[in-house]
């Protein structure tokens, strides 16, 4: 049997040595190797030997399975390496190259441009850009701002309250900020707050659950409405042109006192 085992042995380097890629050992490997293979076929027959003879077919066996299981391992090597540079070739990017095209990706909502533009302007003008949580507490949100409990804007059919969280709601406007930002950086104060509110609203043309606002406050000894209408015009001016008038009307608002509304008219009216 020594002459059959090495007569294996011959073909399996034969064969191992013409395969170029992994599938072709894997197919090889079961021929030769797997549990029908050819060398167990030669092993099965060993069982048919005297003693001396099964000792010495048994010693050839292992010889050779060991050179035969060392062939495969060096051809599946090189064969991963080939396989693999070629994947590389086919595949090949050029790190060095930019991983966004000069024309850039996607863009800033408008929202968020129009913030960003009013943050620019009014950090020009000295004010502090303040943010706070859009889950706030009643306290925040209403009490410090003059708001008492019976005020009708504290209404669950108007105010998005945080169930199971007694006392939390979702801001109902920016003005939460100021208290918070009246707190941190005391006076005098020149502050914004821009960001989201929320109310439970019935949604029409004028009206949304969720919305933006910007809010400032100024804090300081000689402020009058005079400064507050120089604000709003520069800003009314900055969005829509030199040109632009503002008109500044009473108006009752909770927590100041007096209170006015600032409004620009339509290009038509002006």
């Amino acid at each position: 049997m020594k002459d059959q085992f090495e007569q294996l042995k011959a073909d399996v380097l034969a064969a191992v040595g013409k395969a170029a890629d992994p599938e072709t050992l894997a197919t090889l490997r079961q021929e030769f190797l797997g549990r029908k293979g050819r060398l167990a076929d030669l092993m099965k027959q060993m069982g048919t030997l005297v003693d001396e003879e099964r000792k010495l077919a048994g010693s050839v066996a292992n010889e050779v399975k060991g050179a035969i299981e060392a062939a495969f391992g060096e051809a599946e090597g090189k064969a991963a390496a080939a396989s693999g540079a070629q994947a590389a070739q086919k595949e090949w990017i050029d790190v060095t190259q930019p991983a966004v095209p000069p024309t850039g990706r996607g863009h800033l909502h408008p929202v968020t441009q129009v913030q960003e533009d009013l943050e620019d302007l009014f950090s020009s003008m000295g004010f502090v850009i303040a943010d706070g949580p859009e889950m706030e507490s009643e306290f925040y949100n209403f009490t410090a701002l003059n708001i008492p409990a019976t005020h009708p804007a504290r209404d669950m059919q108007d105010t998005f309250y945080v169930k199971g969280r007694k006392e939390t709601l979702m801001r109902t406007h920016t003005s939460p900020v100021q208290v918070r930002g009246m707190r941190r950086y005391g006076v005098p104060l020149r502050m914004v707050a821009p960001g989201r509110c929320f109310r439970n609203e019935a949604t029409d043309v004028r009206h949304e659950h969720t919305f933006h606002q910007l809010e400032g406050v100024v804090v300081d000894r000689g402020i009058t409405l005079g400064h507050m209408k120089g604000v709003l015009e520069t800003v009314a001016k900055h969005l829509y042109g030199n040109e632009t008038q503002i008109r500044l009307r009473p108006k009752f608002y909770p927590f100041v006192e007096p209170g006015v509304n600032g409004e620009v008219p339509t290009p038509a009216r002006q």
